[in-house]
């Protein structure tokens, strides 16, 4: 399945090129909606409100829980505004097993895309703070994030094994769903996929 099988697009400013793995505060592809087009763009991981003073806050945003975010004062706007998807083909998880800590690779049986439901957010960098003497040497101007976070959910039964947290997976048309806002309750539309783990070394 392709990105485009999931959902259409109206335009991309990102050169989609695969990647074995995307932490936080990297940039990666994100679907989101704006202005009633749907766009693949360049995000950076870790979701930084718009009303934040300073931008460290995103490195503790980078996963949002769904059962809460829409209540959350630095979730709720982008829930009801500004939702996204983050395509993937799996994900990885860290577990203390044989005395170290193991990664696992989680992918669905057959290999297929599938979607990470998210939000996002654009956030407005203060003017640097300088004396007046020298204020108009130094200022910066400002600068403009866009972030996103992945929503998390309960585990299913294997990876309940790993961690007591998964991101939300959407099959194709609930991911649909999902950025139409057609359904105000992610219960509806998560789908607890079916994944298969591999031990990495």
């Amino acid at each position: 399945m392709t990105l485009a099988e999931v959902i259409a697009l109206a335009s991309t400013t990102y050169t989609f090129t695969p990647r074995k793995s995307i932490s936080p505060n990297q940039k990666a592809p994100v679907v989101v909606r704006e202005h009633d087009q749907t766009k693949l763009r360049e995000l950076r991981w870790g979701l930084i409100p718009g009303w934040a003073d300073d931008e460290k806050i995103g490195n503790n945003l980078f996963n949002a829980r769904s059962e809460t975010a829409s209540e959350k004062p630095a979730f709720r706007e982008a829930w009801r505004q500004r939702r996204c998807l983050v395509p993937a083909t799996g994900f990885y998880e860290w577990n203390h097993r044989d005395g170290r800590n193991q990664p696992f690779h989680f992918t669905r049986p057959d290999g297929a895309l599938f979607c990470f439901a998210g939000l996002w957010e654009r956030w407005q960098r203060p003017p640097a703070k300088q004396s007046e003497m020298f204020a108009e040497e130094f200022e910066l101007p400002p600068a403009v994030l866009e972030t996103f976070t992945i929503l998390t959910c309960e585990p299913n039964d294997l990876l309940a094994q790993y961690h007591d947290r998964m991101p939300v997976m959407l099959e194709a048309q609930s991911a649909r769903g999902w950025l139409d806002e057609s359904e105000v309750s992610l219960d509806k539309l998560m789908d607890k996929l079916v994944v298969t783990a591999a031990n990495l070394p």
